[in-house]
């Protein structure tokens, strides 16, 4: 039967987001090398502008227009259940359903996607949002090889899904110099995750979500400060 052949596997929401960016990062490059780019007008005060720099927001910005036009469908864990409010305008939810709803075009239209990739919408909110992977290649397929941006060896970037995955989880926690979300939140959420079909293992998990955090973060006590030593001396 061919339902047997279909593939199966879902991305998640930052997932679908880094390879609809490096697509677009890869098209801008090879369209960069056949014809460069010329900059609009600007004022002198202004300096000059990288259009790069809008191809994150257009990546985004790609991807809500299918599923809000019902190009794409994606599913999440639903919750009606609102138990307060917080700032910026969104709601917190409680009580969501430990198995994945279809998620309606209308749905993301009259909704809000908060920065961890959450939907809330007037009813309620979806998490962990799931898209197929079939899906999004139908719309954002591979560049085939000869279509790809010639590098040297020394500038190609190396990469594998497991570091692909920790990109994945710094986007979806917001990790930065000064804000380390905590260890046991990013072991739950790799555990979750799957690399060529498979879950990833609760060893490999806690393995990379050490990875991901700054070193300071994983010793206790107080933190060192550095400065002058005022120590006595003799």
């Amino acid at each position: 039967m061919f339902i047997e052949k279909l593939d199966r596997q879902q991305w998640s929401f930052s997932e679908v987001r880094q390879h609809i960016l490096r697509l677009s990062k890869e098209q801008y490059e090879r369209e960069k090398a056949n014809k460069p780019v010329v900059p609009s007008p600007r004022p002198h005060w202004q300096g000059t502008y990288d259009p790069a720099l809008d191809i994150p927001s257009k990546a985004e910005s790609e991807l809500l227009i299918a599923l809000r036009d019902g190009d794409i469908l994606a599913k999440g864990r639903l919750s009606k259940d609102r138990c307060g409010r917080i700032a910026g305008g969104f709601s917190l939810w409680e009580y969501h359903s430990g198995y994945h709803d279809p998620i309606s075009p209308a749905q993301w239209r009259t909704g809000k996607l908060d920065p961890s990739y959450q939907l809330e919408f007037p009813e309620g909110q979806f998490i962990d949002i799931r898209i197929p992977r079939f899906m999004v290649l139908a719309i954002w397929p591979e560049l085939p090889p000869d279509a790809r941006p010639q590098t040297s060896g020394s500038e190609t970037t190396y990469t594998t899904p497991y570091m692909d995955l920790m990109q994945a989880a710094i986007q979806q926690y917001g990790l930065s110099a000064t804000h380390q979300d905590k260890k046991e939140s990013l072991v739950a959420w790799f555990v979750e995750q799957e690399v060529d079909g498979e879950l990833v293992s609760r060893n490999l998990a806690e393995a990379m979500a050490t990875l991901i955090r700054l070193p300071q973060s994983q010793r206790g006590g107080a933190k060192r400060m550095i400065g002058p030593d005022v120590r006595e001396t003799v």
